[in-house]
């Protein structure tokens, strides 16, 4: 019977085999570079966050990432193992070593997502006593037709620069504050998600002013020039929301992201936000897949 892997904490010299392991493949330098970008975002903290199984042979059998959310007492976890490795019992030593390092942190709960599809991972987390809690509606819009929304009266649209950081912050943060699953950020935090971590920087995030005050944004992405555009987070005020502004702002960066050369959009929503998602529809976006949400209890 094999050993047990070895399982220890990441290091810089870990970077290619970490890649290795999330692509599935040996990683180009442009890959490699992205997942070091990936790693030094200002929450995360690589050698404390990020962990990786050993054979006995010395070779990677799998990984695992606890991005850590102390402010709502959270854990979002990433695990996997390499093709070769698979059910050699990494999978069980990494979820191990996640369930240790988030109570030792104080977390209550930590969670996966998994898609619908992968039904041996969904199985073998239910099977590990984690719930299914939550499930999120993957959305697809074929075509580069314009939406052409326009802006509500008086109020204007532009994309967001570097200075603007704290005010999408702000925002942001008072959008969604108590809503599901989500940790509230910093300035720090947000202009690297647009302006660094991106492949194709700065991130176009479209934002939606009155008299010169941030009331809305829209959250785009591109992971590649040819790769479906992706309509990340919408965020309106809450005094303001239920107006169509959401919609607005929302179709303006949609445009963006066509006019950026994207050739489909996607977007995701929580089944449980009926409202989004019939704002979704009437711009087009329709069902693709389903992911679940998994949640491990460590109190």
């Amino acid at each position: 019977m094999p050993n047990p892997p070895t399982i220890r904490s990441y290091t810089p010299d870990d970077l290619e085999a970490l890649a290795a392991l999330r692509l599935g493949h040996a990683p180009s330098p442009t890959e490699g570079g992205a997942l070091a970008r990936w790693l030094a975002q200002p929450n995360i903290d690589a050698k404390r966050d990020c962990m990786l199984a050993f054979n006995d042979d010395g070779a990677p059998a799998g990984f695992a990432i606890l991005i850590r959310e102390p402010a709502i007492r959270r854990g979002v976890v990433e695990v996997n193992g390499s093709n070769q490795h698979r059910g050699g019992g990494a999978g069980d030593a990494l979820l191990w070593e996640v369930y240790e390092r988030g109570r030792a942190a104080g977390l209550d709960v930590v969670q996966v997502d998994v898609p619908e599809s992968d039904e041996a991972r969904r199985k073998a987390f239910a099977e590990r006593g984690w719930a299914h809690i939550r499930t999120h509606l993957h959305l697809r819009r074929e075509g580069t037709e314009r939406t052409n929304v326009p802006a509500p009266d008086g109020m204007t649209l532009r994309l967001a620069e570097p200075v603007d950081a704290p005010a999408v912050t702000d925002v942001q943060n008072t959008a969604f504050t108590g809503s599901w699953g989500y940790a509230p950020n910093t300035p720090a935090e947000i202009a690297y998600r647009i302006f660094e971590l991106p492949d194709l920087r700065p991130d176009p995030v479209v934002l939606l002013e009155e008299d010169g005050a941030l009331v809305g944004y829209c959250w785009c992405h591109r992971e590649a020039e040819d790769a479906p555009g992706i309509v990340g987070m919408v965020g309106v005020l809450p005094g303001r929301q239920g107006k169509g502004l959401g919609r607005a702002v929302t179709g303006a960066g949609m445009d963006a992201l066509l006019e950026l050369g994207s050739p489909s959009l996607e977007i995701t929503v929580d089944s449980e936000n009926p409202p989004a998602i019939r704002v979704y529809e009437s711009l087009g976006f329709v069902l693709d897949w389903r992911s679940f949400w998994y949640e491990l209890r460590l109190t």
